[in-house]
Order: structure tokens, then C-alpha cells, then sequence
């Protein structure tokens, strides 16, 4: 009786090494930074992924590397990050409900997060990781269900991607920090999409604690200051990238920040606000933008707790503050004098992302320069020719956008976009700001109307609770002050005929500080928590709760609008 021939055996799939030989699906040595194997034979190592590695004597690659901030150590240790995607894991949720979600992801979800500015950690960091990391791959998938209301999808990928998480900490070196940290800011945007608000900034904290201790034990920081590299070299400056813009989006609403955040190289970088003469690109002016935001509301926030505890502000307050003065005005003079080296070089989104900046720095240079001003809130009167700047800016570059939407999207008449989300800052922030110190009637109301234009969401917030919250402060401020009086929205102070007759809200009326907290989920209801000065140290609190109007998403790419906008700057 004839024998059957023997099976054949297959070749086992190789589950580690570098990208070229699993390719070929030979055994890798594993050798740094190109293994043995490939070097011997004359290829060209293709490197572990986002873990580094790649190149030989023979041949170098085309993809651009990132070398490790480690590396300004131990130049030895180059761990670069390079710029290459190896379709690999995806493949094993190709055809399942899950690949719904990743390819939302992949495709929408990319190239809206991150706003108006260029991310390294959305244009590449994290695709890069969801090819190597479980625990990466399933965060992707269920931030893209999210995304795409697809909750079922989300919460099934979200709890995989947990599990994969637990098992890759149970190593402590420093790859398995990098898949924590990039899984834990995909897990802040699942939250603030899912409305979980608390987790969400629960998520953020952990990552910016994580990263600060990243840099203090490789020498980037001494203290505990947070160093924002002006060009980006390793895959932790990526991460401190990403964190520190949401970190300082947290800040501007109430949510007390610990972190000073610097545009430096090393812990030896002066602490001085150092702008320069001019930016080399817009990310590099958003980075220094980032730094006197985070650097002007640490600086009151100082403040405020001296003075809540019967205590003078310090020489050193002041120094503080005149160098951030001081910074800002540089910042503007560097952006004017880069501005036509990036308008050249501009992709589609620097029509819009120019004049953000210039929006932020109104916002910014009336907050240092109100900072310090102890229990008086009555100075915000002295710069109400700046709101009324901030309030036009921001009308201006709305109308901007709002025509470019309305082209893409083909609406007409009054018809307007839908709600999408960001995870970056937009209108939001400076109209908050405004609406909660300007005391002016036209212009406040003004930026009701604004916000009413706009719908948007950037990270937690979303335009209709700001509404809803400025509805009651203005309550509660005015008590009925302009009752029986015409009072116009504008982004323009009244001649001042007209202002004479309004009544000017007195400081005891008005509230020291604002913060909101957001409930967890969909429903509940938003806390606005306001103080007053009442003399002689005394303050009186005053908790409120009212709507928060979470909206569900119909989410606009930014690549919807960018054949309308290609020629325009």
C-alpha cells in the first residue's frame, strides 16, 4: 500500500526581529541598531518599528529618524523612530467589525484630532505603534468606534486594549512606557468623546507625571518643570508634544496645572522665555505660544493662592511677570517678521492656523497682564479695547472657516456644518476667557452669539455648555442691571455717548474666579463654582449647577476642506 508523502511543514511566522526579516520570515539576531543578519547579506535593516533601530554600511533608508532623547546622554543608545508604516497587525481585524473602527480611524479620525497644527503624534507616532503594540491597536479601534458613535465596537476594543496594556507594564522598561503613554492619551480622547470628563483628566495627569519622570531621569529637566523641545527628536518629545497641548486647553478652564512648561533642549535651558528672532515653522510658534499660556495661568494661579490665604504677592511675581510681558512681545514681533517665510511654505491650514495664533496672543497678554491683580477684578475695564479685539478676531476667522466648510461640504444660504470635534484648542478657549472677565454688555453678548455660530467641540468642551454657563454668569453678575435697556451684540465698544448710560457691574457683584466642573457622560449636570470679595479677607462662595448640552458628533475632516482652500494664502 502506497505511503502518503509527508506533510509539509510551515514555516513558522516570525513574531519578533526587525521589519526585514520578518519580511523574508527568517530568524532575526535581534542586533542593535541593525541586526547581523541583514548587514552580512547586504540589506538594509528596516529596524524594530517605533522602537528604533535600522540602516547598515551598506545602504541607508529614506525614512526619517528621531533620535531617542536619551541619546544627548549616551550618544551609543539612538533609538530613532522613523517614519514608516508595516501593515502587520491590522491585518488580523481585517474583515471584522472591529476594522471598522480602525479604518474611521485611519482615515477621518487622524486628520481631525489634531486641529489646525501639525502633530507628530497623530500624523505618525501612533499609526506607527498600532502596527506593533496590541494594546496601541485595539486604543486606535475604539477611539475610531467612538469617533463614529459605534459604541459597542468601542467599548469591546476599549476593554482589549486595557487587557493588552496590564500584560505589556508587566515589563518596566522603557518601550513599555512609550505603549502606556501613547495608549493613555488615545484613552483621554475615548473619555472626552464618551463625555467621561473625570477619567479623561485622570488619563492626563498620569501621562504628563509619567513624562516629567522620563525627563528627570535622563537630565532633559532638573525639577519639576516639563521641557517642550523646539524640534522634535525622540519619541518621548512626540509625547510631550501631544500632552502638553491638552494640558494647557485643561488649564484655561479651572483645572489647576503643576506643570511649568518651557521651549528648551536640557535642564540647563534658561527658564527665561527665550523666543527667537523668528520661527522656523508654525508648530515652532505654537510650542513657544503653548509655553506663556501655560506660564501666564500658572503665574495667577500663584497669585490667587496667596492672596486666598491673606498673604502679599512677592518681588519675584513681579520679575515673573514682566518677562512674560516681556516674551510676548517678542513672540509677536518673531511671528510678524516670519510671516511671509510661512505663508510661502504654507500647506492649507496656515490661513487659518496664523491668525489662531494671533487670537491666542490677545487672550494671553491680557492674562499676564491681569495676573497679579490681587481682589481688584475691576482692572479687566482697563482692557476692554482688547476684548473687543479678541472678540473680532475671533468673528473674522470663524467667517473664514465657515466659508470654507460651507464650499467642501457644498451648503448654502444659512445652512451651517456639523458639530465636530477637536482635541486641540480653537474658538473655545479665548471666548470662555472673555465671556467670564469682560463685564461689558454689547461685547459679552457679543460672544454668545460667536459661540451660538460655532459648532464645535475641542476636548472636553463643547460651545452650547459655554453658553450655557455664560446665560448664568451674566445672571448672576448683572442682577438685572440692564433690564429695559436695548443692549446689541458687537465686536465693537458703544460710542461713548451710549456707554454712559449703562451701568457698570460693581466689583462686588463681580466673581474673583470660575471654574467649572463637567459631570461624567451624557447626562447630569455642569457645576459652576464662583468666589467673591467681600473685604477684610473675606470671600463668599457660590456653587451652581446648571446644563451641560453634550452633543452628539457628526464629525468634518480637515481634508474635506483643504481643495478650497489650496491657493488661497
Amino acid at each position: 500500500m502506497p505511503q502518503a508523502p509527508p506533510a509539509k511543514k510551515g514555516r513558522r511566522r516570525v513574531k519578533t526581529g526587525c521589519q526585514t526579516c520578518k519580511k523574508r520570515r527568517v530568524k532575526c539576531d535581534e542586533g542593535r541598531p541593525a541586526c547581523q543578519r541583514c548587514v552580512s547579506t547586504g540589506r538594509v535593516c528596516d529596524g524594530y518599528g517605533i522602537w528604533g533601530g535600522g540602516g547598515n554600511a551598506y545602504g541607508s533608508s529614506d525614512k526619517v529618524p528621531f533620535v531617542s532623547s536619551s541619546s544627548l546622554v549616551r550618544r551609543n543608545q539612538m533609538q530613532p523612530l522613523r517614519n514608516i508604516v508595516v501593515m502587520s497587525q491590522t491585518r488580523a481585524i481585517a474583515g471584522q467589525p472591529a476594522s471598522l473602527g480602525f479604518e474611521y480611524f485611519r482615515r477621518y479620525t487622524t486628520t481631525k484630532l489634531p486641529g489646525l497644527f501639525e502633530s507628530g503624534f497623530w500624523d505618525c507616532l501612533v499609526l506607527q505603534a498600532s502596527e506593533q503594540e496590541p494594546a496601541v491597536l485595539h486604543a486606535v479601534t475604539a477611539l475610531g468606534a467612538a469617533h463614529k458613535n459605534e459604541e459597542r465596537i468601542s467599548l469591546t476594543e476599549y476593554n482589549e486594549a486595557i487587557r493588552h496594556l496590564r500584560h505589556s507594564l508587566k515589563r518596566s522598561d522603557k518601550e513599555a512606557l512609550r505603549v502606556c503613554l501613547i495608549t493613555c492619551m488615545l484613552f483621554v480622547c475615548i473619555e472626552l468623546l464618551r463625555g467621561g470628563f473625570k477619567a479623561g483628566h485622570a488619563h492626563l495627569t498620569n501621562g504628563l507625571r509619567i513624562l516629567r519622570e522620563i525627563q528627570q531621569r535622563e537630565g532633559v529637566t532638573s525639577d519639576g518643570d516639563i521641557i517642550l523641545r523646539s524640534k522634535a527628536v525622540s519619541v518621548e518629545d512626540t509625547l510631550v508634544e501631544v500632552f502638553s497641548r491638552l494640558n494647557v486647553q485643561v488649564a484655561l478652564f479651572g483645572q489647576v496645572s503643576s506643570y511649568l512648561l518651557f521651549v528648551g533642549d536640557s535642564a540647563e535651558s534658561p527658564r527665561t522665555y527665550d523666543i527667537p528672532q523668528t520661527f522656523s515653522s508654525l508648530l515652532e510658534a505654537r510650542k513657544y505660544m503653548d509655553a506663556l499660556i501655560n506660564g501666564s495661568h500658572i503665574l495667577g494661579e500663584q497669585a490667587s493662592q496667596l492672596i486666598l490665604s491673606g498673604q502679599c504677592i512677592p518681588e519675584k511675581l513681579y520679575e515673573d511677570q514682566g518677562r512674560l510681558e516681556a516674551a510676548l512681545m517678542r513672540w509677536l514681533r518673531a511671528l510678524d517678521s516670519s510671516h511671509e517665510k510661512l505663508i510661502n511654505r504654507a500647506d492649507y491650514r496656515t490661513k487659518f492656523a496664523i491668525p489662531m495664533l494671533l487670537l491666542y496672543h490677545t487672550m494671553t497678554r491680557i492674562m499676564a497682564a491681569t495676573a497679579l491683580r490681587g481682589t481688584d477684578e475691576m482692572i479687566y475695564d482697563h482692557y476692554l479695547p482688547d476684548f473687543s479685539l479678541l472678540i473680532k478676531q475671533s468673528a473674522d476667522l470663524w467667517d473664514l472657516m465657515r466659508t470654507a466648510m460651507k464650499k467642501a461640504l457644498g451648503l448654502r444660504g444659512s445652512s451651517r456644518p456639523d458639530i465636530n470635534f477637536t482635541i486641540d484648542m480653537g474658538f473655545i478657549p479665548p471666548l470662555y476667557y472673555a465671556l467670564a472677565k469682560c463685564r461689558q454688555p454689547n461685547l459679552r453678548r457679543m460672544i454668545l452669539e460667536l459661540l451660538k455660530e460655532v459648532p464645535h467641540r475641542e476636548g472636553a468642551w463643547d460651545g452650547f455648555t459655554v453658553i450655557n454657563m455664560g446665560d448664568l454668569l451674566i445672571e448672576i453678575e448683572e442682577e438685572g442691571m440692564y433690564e429695559g435697556i436695548e443692549i446689541k451684540p458687537s465686536c465693537y465698544l458703544p460710542d461713548p455717548s451710549v456707554a454712559e448710560v449703562l451701568p457698570i457691574i460693581p466689583a462686588s457683584q463681580r466673581f474673583n474666579n470660575v471654574n467649572v466642573a463637567l459631570p461624567d457622560f451624557e447626562s447630569g449636570k455642569a457645576t459652576l463654582f464662583g468666589r467673591r470679595y467681600r473685604g477684610n479677607n473675606q470671600w463668599e462662595s457660590k456653587i451652581v449647577h446648571f446644563d451641560s448640552a453634550f452633543r452628539r458628533l457628526n464629525p468634518l475632516s480637515w481634508e474635506c476642506i483643504q481643495n478650497s482652500c489650496v491657493g488661497m494664502c
